[in-house]
């Protein structure tokens, strides 16, 4: 597949809250049209939600879904992997057919047991697809022709953006990245709460948090500066910014992200036990 034509067949297996972020991210992006996708969900409440609402192509069949697909998203939870992925699916998948995994713990050699003989790229997205601000990190072995990991990049570009890696940086990727936005929210939470406290409105010291923090990042990532500069640029000496951090390091914030990483780290191996 040398890139994405009006005639290329995308297939969803299982389409949730990440899947229709890509979903969503490629139909909006004008990567593709309507017509191009097929998603494969079980369940009817589901199948109607994403007819009426991108007027796909829905099916409750994952081996039908798959017949004519040129590119194949697996986007189930890695416990429902050998369930939705069969050997009558694998059997019923054009040859030419290529592999999209958003399974996270799902590595490459596991993808290419689970669909022999076809070409899979892992990926490790994070939820902001969901609202075009996502991260992907993308993964290939030496069956992955760079037409498609321009292919995978082009599709994950459309709701965020990507970096190509080596897979052994995937572990750590997944616990900075994927799992991230789960500590921003607790930032975010936990701001907010303390604006509360100030005498803000809930709403009011929710929006400033999110806001803050939204506006940082995308600071960091325009200026190219480190952090410690950005930091620097709204610390003053004997101010009040740097009291605050004061206080943050006396409770170890820095530690506690570290431990926070680690954590997702040995769960994750634990998990591959």
């Amino acid at each position: 597949m040398a890139a994405v034509t009006k005639d290329t067949k995308i297939t969803f297996i299982g389409c949730g809250a990440m899947g229709e972020a890509i979903l969503k991210g490629m139909l909006n992006g004008g990567l593709v049209t309507k017509d191009q996708v097929t998603a494969a969900v079980p369940t009817a409440k589901r199948q109607a939600y994403l007819k009426d609402t991108y007027d796909i192509t829905v099916t409750g069949d994952n081996k039908d879904a798959v017949k004519n697909a040129d590119l194949v998203i697996l986007a189930v939870k890695p416990q429902m992997a050998k369930t939705a992925v069969t050997a009558d699916l694998v059997a019923a998948l054009p040859e030419k057919a290529e592999i999209i995994s958003i399974m996270g713990s799902y590595d490459l050699a596991m993808l290419h047991d689970l669909v022999p003989g076809h070409a899979v790229i892992r990926t490790m997205p994070n939820t902001p697809l969901a609202v075009g601000m996502g991260m992907t990190a993308l993964s290939g072995d030496d069956q992955v022709s760079d037409a498609f990991m321009d292919v995978a990049e082009a599709i994950f570009n459309s709701c965020g953006e990507t970096v190509r890696v080596d897979e052994k940086a995937m572990e750590a990727i997944t616990a900075i990245s994927g799992c991230g936005p789960g500590y921003m929210f607790v930032v975010i939470d936990a701001l907010a709460d303390a604006g509360v406290m100030a005498g803000l409105p809930r709403a009011m010291a929710i929006k400033l948090a999110a806001q803050t923090m939204a506006g940082s990042g995308m600071m960091a990532l325009k200026t190219g500066l480190h952090p410690a500069q950005l930091r620097d640029q709204v610390t003053s000496p004997g101010g009040t910014t740097i009291a605050g951090i004061k206080a943050l390091e006396n409770h170890a914030v820095r530690g506690a992200f570290y431990d926070a990483v680690q954590a997702v780290l040995d769960r994750s191996a634990a998990l591959k036990k």
